[in-house]
């Protein structure tokens, strides 16, 4: 199955080449997490990050279903 994974700000330099609209069509099997998502994107695993699955927020250990669609971002401040 393939998943969506949308990368946003500074993470978008690890989108694959053939990516498009800031958005990776990322190949799972079933039972994958979102951190093994990141993981096959090579997210480096201690860089703080956001998740939302389907437009909630998630956890890096929730499933992926086909059709999801998983956000990255990674944690904003300012002032």
């Amino acid at each position: 199955m393939l998943i969506d994974v949308k990368l946003f700000a500074s993470l978008r330099e690890y989108l694959p080449a053939d990516s498009q609209e800031y958005t990776a069509k990322v190949p799972s099997e079933a039972g994958a997490r979102i951190q093994d998502l990141a993981t096959r994107l090579k997210l480096p695993d201690d860089l703080p990050v956001i998740f939302l699955l389907n437009g909630q927020h998630a956890d890096a250990d929730d499933e992926v279903q086909e059709g999801d669609v998983v956000s990255i971002f990674p944690p904003i401040s300012g002032g």
